[in-house]
């Protein structure tokens, strides 16, 4: 069996907070607690969840822009945490990203030749020329015209401005790109082109993609494998097809539910989740799910469900599935 590519091993991340006076205790926001998955050369892993369920933070600790508080990030089975100097350059440049806004991911000030050119710039590894040159295939490679590397973010659309944050995380030739809901601020009608944009650089590079969005569609339609999240715990797990067929989790049949139907005479899903997501500053016992769980029973308050393997290859953290 061949390595992955990414593991994230128990990974856990929590913030202090302090409300009121000085002396008050410190309390913590458990935004990823005990998450595990891996990411093949090639795949895409895709997350999905409400709000505030920890996808972007955990992106960020895979980023190194924040520090894990445990567990473990391998890449190519090393250890990314304390790495320094070359090692850490070295990683940043197998690992990029490129986030929800464009529009806020793009100096204003420089033109989008040198936006493109900046990780090649910090890496040193070419000359004027050659940053010239491989600026114009990268645009070429996005679709964008001829000229655009002269002209400043703002002279381009939404959609436009996303290809060029695309062609600016393709420079360093990345083995990953974290794709923070790429497509969320963009309009409709040019969604679908970003999407298989992004689905013919995997093609024909083999880069890994690890998707994080909360449209399911765009999800189904991108990823390999799927892992849902709910106040900083995955709940299931799967391969894409099977995991959006047969959803085995409470909150993942909620959550399909809740989505438009593909056709307009589809009968309707059951209601939508009742209650309020809780605090991640207290999260409850046990089950996270259970205070808005129809099937919820005694057991689900008094101990944790462990995210267990079922049938094909769907893991699900339920007592009662």
């Amino acid at each position: 069996m061949t390595a992955p590519l990414l593991e994230v091993d128990r990974l856990h991340k929590h913030f202090p907070v302090r409300r009121g006076l000085p002396w008050n205790p410190v309390r913590h926001v458990h935004a990823v607690d005990d998450v595990s998955f891996t990411i093949g050369a090639g795949e895409t892993f895709g997350i999905v969840g409400e709000s505030g369920c920890g996808k972007t933070t955990l992106s960020r600790v895979i980023l190194l822009l924040e520090a894990a508080t445990g567990g473990t990030v391998r890449f190519d089975g090393k250890p990314v945490e304390g790495l320094a100097g070359a090692e850490l350059l070295a990683y940043r440049r197998a690992v990029q990203a490129v986030f929800q806004d464009p529009t806020s991911a793009l100096s204003p000030r420089m033109r989008v030749g040198d936006i493109v050119a900046e990780p090649l710039r910090a890496t040193g590894d070419a000359s004027s020329a050659e940053r010239r040159a491989e600026v114009a295939r990268l645009l070429k490679v996005v679709g964008l015209r001829d000229g655009a590397a002269a002209s400043y973010p703002h002279e381009f659309s939404g959609g436009q401005r996303q290809r060029i944050a695309i062609a600016r995380a393709l420079a360093t030739n990345p083995r990953l790109i974290v794709l923070d809901e790429p497509i969320s601020a963009l309009d409709i009608s040019i969604r679908a082109q970003i999407m298989n944009l992004l689905r013919d650089i995997q093609d024909r590079t083999g880069t890994a993609f690890l998707l994080i969005a909360h449209d399911l569609a765009v999800v189904k339609h991108m990823s390999t494998r799927v892992g849902v999240m709910y106040l900083g715990k995955l709940v299931e797990t799967g391969p894409a097809d099977a995991l959006y067929r047969r959803p085995l989790h409470p909150y993942t049949r909620a959550l399909l539910a809740a989505a438009l139907p593909a056709r307009p005479d589809d009968a309707p899903g059951p209601p939508p989740l009742a209650g309020e997501l809780p605090s991640p500053l207290a999260p409850p016992s046990g089950c996270r799910f259970r205070t808005r769980c129809p099937l919820a029973v005694r057991e689900c308050a008094e101990a944790e469900p462990p995210l267990r393997r079922l049938d094909a290859d769907q893991h699900v953290a339920c007592h009662r599935v």
